[in-house]
């Protein structure tokens, strides 16, 4: 009985070390060149109606979307439904600095998170900017461990990769472009 006991609490004591320890903030930046303007890449990022061209989201999550309040303005919503027309989240524009920047705060059903997006736009030439994708999430222990145990967090990173391929590719209207990121392409 006393091995038993000794098991359990060693058992407990390793689950809230892993709560403990592992990092409650997922945060990363990823960067792409694109053969176009600021002004266009960041005319395509805040319009909704545009983003959602060139996103993986919608396709990769089965879900239909619309836009709510003014596109491509500070408080514009992109809204997220699924097959039933139920709202399951949204993401909101919450800055915007013409030609430099677009941030979102993102909402949706599911642990309790708070992720934000920002695209960071650099001009390195007349037609060619660079784009800097930051991803930060804070994450409610224990939900921190499960989205990490689930491959959540990698599979979000990977999502975050295929969007800025799409916007690459919406802006440069590469002949091979058909609406879905190159690593949804057959």
């Amino acid at each position: 009985m006393t091995l038993i006991i000794t098991i359990l609490i060693a058992i407990v004591a390793v689950l809230v070390a892993v709560v403990f320890l592992t990092p409650r903030v997922v945060e990363y930046a990823e960067t792409i060149d694109i053969d176009g303007s600021s002004g266009q890449v960041y005319d395509a990022i805040r319009h909704q109606r545009k983003l959602m061209e060139w996103s993986a989201w919608p396709p990769e999550t089965g879900s239909n979307c619309q836009v709510e309040g003014d596109d491509g303005q500070v408080g514009a919503q992109t809204v997220f439904l699924d097959n039933n027309g139920q709202r399951f989240g949204y993401q909101e524009v919450t800055a915007l600095d013409e030609g430099r920047h677009v941030s979102f705060k993102l909402e949706s059903k599911g642990p309790p998170h708070r992720p934000t997006l920002s695209f960071h736009l650099i001009p390195i030439g007349p037609e060619k900017t660079r784009v800097v994708l930051a991803f930060r999430n804070d994450i409610t222990p224990p939900f921190h461990v499960l989205l990490r145990l689930f491959g959540i967090v990698r599979w979000t990173r990977q999502m975050h990769l295929k969007d800025l391929d799409g916007l690459k590719r919406f802006i440069e209207r590469s002949e091979n472009y058909r609406g879905e990121p190159l690593a949804a392409a057959a």
